[in-house]
């Protein structure tokens, strides 16, 4: 698939499930092939946190995936990246302090990649991305995220 058909398979594929982010009421993650695949999604959806929220100063609340995902490959591939950036979590189960940030995550398997769905603070910011697989068969980004955030009224 050429770079200019990606993008708009991209642009076409990512707002229209954007909508979906919204009725979903836990985290997600589709079956991943390999731990290659958790790492470039982690460290994507790492990039995109630091590029919304202070790294140093933030404190984020993975919320919960169901029973049958919490042995997926993501998540703990998803925490170390944030620490390594210089994000704080709180492991599930333990009491979040005030000021901290829930984090809910949708990974859905397409049959060129994944898609990420990311929702900040209740869906208060929401980033999605098309992550697709290159020539050699590694995931890579398929374009930007594209981002919706709530504006606060005056």
């Amino acid at each position: 698939m050429t770079s200019s058909w990606r993008f708009l398979l991209c642009m076409l594929v990512v707002p229209s499930v954007a909508g979906c982010v919204d009725g979903l009421a836990t985290s997600y993650v589709g079956p991943i092939t390999t731990p290659a695949d958790a790492e470039v999604l982690a460290v994507g959806i790492t990039d995109f946190m630091a590029s919304r929220l202070p790294v140093a100063s933030t404190t984020l609340a993975l919320d919960p995936l169901s029973l049958e995902q919490s042995g997926n490959v993501l998540t703990p591939a998803l925490i170390a990246a944030l620490r390594k950036r210089g994000f704080a979590t709180v492991d599930a189960g333990n009491t979040a302090p005030p000021g901290t940030h829930p984090l809910r995550y949708w990974i859905t398997p397409m049959s060129t990649g994944n898609l990420v769905r990311l929702a900040i603070d209740g869906g208060a910011i929401e980033g999605n991305r098309l992550f697709v697989r290159n020539r050699v068969g590694r995931l890579q980004p398929g374009g930007p995220f594209t981002i919706r955030a709530a504006v606060a009224s005056p």
